[in-house]
């Protein structure tokens, strides 16, 4: 009975996938996708409610990394249809980055421990005013933060510093000389302003709106505050050599809420 509920409701989904619902994105792991609908009433993501913006039509939502999970979409209209899509994650291969640093970054120094702790509680807290807001800030679409386009970190890529294995890289790294601006990639609000951090230096948290946040790693500069709201292509800084860095770059991440997507997949997004 179960594996007749599972193959009726596949069939059900894909039969009503074409009935106002656009998916804009890539269904596989460390990727963002955008939905798209007129009047929409309610969104469930595998049986959990998530954000929409009523005016715009559209709701967003990421699969982490490592997410390797069947997932259940339902798009429920205000004149009772039911648009339902099961989402099948395609594999996804990572390469390896081998990179040579300072030990203390890769091993930090018992003296600096409760220093990250401390870091990391601040983190923790800014992050819990992710979801408070429903509208699409992210409506505009996205660009790059830097207006070169040279990477020298990618998304996902398991990281070997000085030989030992650390966690996947959760960004991109644009190699950038110390100076140069970077932009916020769209309309969010800072939720973050961070000063110093022993891994991220000097970094800033964008909130673009239904979960939707994005940061910019190891800054020189800093040109914004906490509670600001910044405009697409605003100057938020200026690329810099903080933290744990090897040199002048920009490290941008992306994330729906804590999942971790590639950020270079909102660049290739039209809606």
């Amino acid at each position: 009975m179960r594996i007749l509920l599972s193959a009726l409701y596949f069939i059900f989904a894909s039969f009503l996938y074409g009935s106002g619902l656009e998916l804009i994105g890539t269904i596989r792991p460390g990727e963002l996708v955008i939905g798209k609908a007129e009047k929409i009433l309610r969104v469930t993501l595998d049986n959990k409610q998530i954000q929409f913006d009523e005016k715009e039509g559209l709701f967003v939502f990421g699969f982490d990394r490592d997410d390797t999970s069947d997932h259940y979409l339902t798009v429920k209209l205000t004149d009772g249809t039911v648009i339902a899509k099961k989402l099948v994650l395609a594999k996804r291969k990572y390469k390896i980055q081998r990179i040579r640093m300072k030990e203390k970054f890769v091993t930090p120094p018992k003296e600096e421990l409760a220093r990250i702790d401390r870091e990391d509680s601040i983190k923790t807290a800014a992050k819990t005013k992710l979801g408070r807001i429903d509208d699409a800030l992210y409506v505009k679409g996205f660009m790059r933060p830097v207006k070169r386009n040279r990477l020298t970190g990618i998304f996902g890529s398991q990281r070997i510093l000085n030989g030992k294995p650390k966690n996947a890289h959760n960004g991109v790294d644009y190699g950038v000389p110390k100076g140069k601006v970077v932009f916020a990639t769209t309309d969010g609000v800072v939720r973050l302003v961070a000063d110093n951090f022993y891994y991220s230096g000097n970094f800033v948290l964008l909130d673009h709106g239904q979960g939707l946040n994005s940061f910019y790693l190891h800054l020189s500069k800093i040109m914004v505050k906490d509670g600001e709201f910044v405009k697409k292509g605003q100057k938020i800084g200026e690329v810099g050599s903080t933290g744990r860095s090897t040199g002048p770059h920009l490290h941008w991440g992306v994330q729906w809420f804590k999942n971790r997507v590639d950020p270079l997949s909102l660049l290739k997004m039209k809606f």
